[in-house]
């Protein structure tokens, strides 16, 4: 049985076997354990709000490996034009903690705004880490 975990922390799931035992032809297992992230995000999306024209608004987020994980932050793109992305290690944390920084461009155009962060890494399980990217820029006034 696979399990699918993203976004909790804990579960807990219960199967019935059956057996050829004629005392005890169903037998009820309960399994619980707790889920550990190979990646912890600060935030789940980035929101920009509601700017007005040509201004920049900078986001952060901390992206946080367990001790025990051995994978690591590769790269980092962005689907919006408007919007980029980098990332930085945190110093003293020996790769275990990385600051991504995402900037909605002064030159961004009116309207709303939806794209994806995508962050690249070294994990099978989870080859990228993909953040909604929201924000509305006001229309100039006339």
């Amino acid at each position: 049985m696979s399990v699918n975990t993203h976004g909790q922390t804990a579960i807990h799931k219960s199967v019935v076997v059956i057996s050829n035992d004629p005392k005890q032809p169903q037998i009820s297992l309960s399994l619980s354990g707790v889920v550990i992230p190979e990646f912890n995000l600060s935030e789940r999306f980035v929101y920009f709000g509601s700017v007005a024209p040509g201004k920049e608004v900078v986001k952060e987020l901390l992206i946080t490996i367990p001790p025990e994980k051995s994978v690591k932050v590769l790269s980092v793109e962005s689907t919006d034009q408007y919007v980029t992305a980098r990332l930085e290690p945190v110093p003293g944390s020996d790769g275990k903690k990385v600051k991504l920084t995402v900037t909605q461009k002064p030159d961004t155009r009116p309207g709303y705004h939806f794209g994806m962060v995508v962050v690249k890494t070294s994990s099978p399980l989870t080859p990228e880490l993909k953040i909604p990217v929201r924000g509305n820029v006001a229309a100039a006034s006339q």
